[in-house]
This record gives structure tokens, C-alpha cells and sequence, in this order.
């Protein structure tokens, strides 16, 4: 992996200045950095929710499952497993997000789909982990990186699109798929994403 990518894992993690000096968004349920460029953490936040013009990084966790969401939900105690759903639904990500971080989406099972800012460059690991409803991954020509587990036990995950320019797809990205029938590339792309992937994802590659 080059140092460039290497680089991008570091940027998504909100730092402390940055938590000290948050703004909050009461209408969505989220807070920002001061200077509006990273969504840093969401509350028990709505179904649907619009990120601000202008955020560039969605930071770890932001939008991952937390124990405290669970109905049943006690001190102490681990949520049932049935109960580990997030109610987000809908959300819309401005064109100029470049990062998604580790774990953002996790376990938002009830988001069914999502159109990708055409600036990504980078989804961290687990990063939509268990995001059981959603149906298609329409990936933009700009990204670089696709993190381990990023999208694993995406069940109902029926089509991924993967851009040429792709560098790296962490291990276990499109584990438990099990609905994936279409993993699409520009024409000429092929082999470059089949290095990248698993011998037995090879056969769902389609070149369009």
C-alpha cells in the first residue's frame, strides 16, 4: 500500500480539539467540527438525515450502532442481537465528502440505499458493516480505497460498480454478500480489480 493511502487511515479519527470545540446541529442530531469539515459523532438521530455542504470527513463510528439505541437496553448489559439496529434510513452526503471512516455505518441496517459524493476517495474498514438492507454500492471514478470489512454481511448487497483507479480493497470487504450477483468495472479495468479481489469474487466481475 502506497504512504499516501497509508496516510488516509489516520485522517477520519475526530481529534480532541476537535470534540472540545464541536457545533451542533440540533435539526439532524450531529455534530461538526468548528470549521464544518468533519461530522464528528450523531445522537439517537433521526431516520433521515442531511449532511451539511462543505463536510469532507465522516469520522469513525459517527453513525454506527451504539448499545445505548437498544430499546431493552440496561447499563451494563449487551444489547439482544436483534435490537442491534440503527433507525437511520435515509441520508444524504454531499459531494464533497472524501472520507468515510472505520465503522461509520456500522450496523445501520435499515439504510437501503445511498448515493456516493463523487469526491470519495477513501471507505474505512467496516465501514458499512452490516448494513443488511442495502441493495447497491455505486462506488465513484475517484476511489482509492476500500477498507477490510467494509462491506461485510451486507446481505441484500446485489451490485457493487468499482472505478479503474482503484488501489486497494482490504480483506473481507465483501464477505457475507450473500446476495451479490454483479461486481461492475469500466471496460479494460478487469484484471487490475480481479488482483485486488479474491479468486472467488472473479466470476461476478463484469466489465461495462
Amino acid at each position: 500500500m502506497s504512504e499516501l493511502l497509508s496516510r488516509m487511515k489516520f485522517l477520519t479519527a475526530p481529534l480532541p480539539e476537535d470534540l472540545e470545540n464541536d457545533v451542533w446541529d440540533g435539526d439532524n442530531c450531529v455534530s461538526y467540527s468548528s470549521d464544518g469539515q468533519k461530522l464528528l459523532d450523531a445522537e439517537v438521530f433521526p431516520e433521515e438525515i442531511s449532511v451539511r455542504e462543505g463536510c469532507r470527513i465522516i469520522c469513525d463510528e459517527a453513525f454506527a450502532f451504539q448499545p445505548y439505541m437498544a430499546e431493552s437496553w440496561r447499563t451494563g448489559q449487551e444489547p439482544l442481537e436483534e435490537e442491534r439496529i440503527s433507525d437511520l434510513a435515509k441520508i444524504s452526503l454531499p459531494d464533497s465528502v472524501t472520507h468515510i471512516g472505520e465503522g461509520a455505518f456500522r450496523e445501520c441496517g435499515m439504510l437501503r440505499s445511498l448515493k456516493f459524493p463523487r469526491e470519495l476517495v477513501y471507505i474505512g474498514p467496516e465501514a458499512f458493516q452490516d448494513c443488511f438492507s442495502l441493495k447497491k454500492a455505486i462506488l465513484p471514478k475517484g476511489l482509492l480505497y476500500i477498507g477490510e470489512h467494509a462491506f461485510f454481511c451486507c446481505d441484500e448487497l446485489e451490485k457493487v460498480r468499482i472505478p479503474s483507479g482503484i488501489q486497494f480493497i482490504g480483506s473481507g470487504a465483501f464477505n457475507g454478500c450473500d446476495s451479490l450477483m454483479e461486481i461492475e468495472v469500466p471496460r479494460g479495468s478487469r484484471d487490475a480489480v480481479k488482483a485486488l479481489l479474491p479468486g472467488r469474487m472473479h466470476k461476478l466481475i463484469k466489465e461495462r
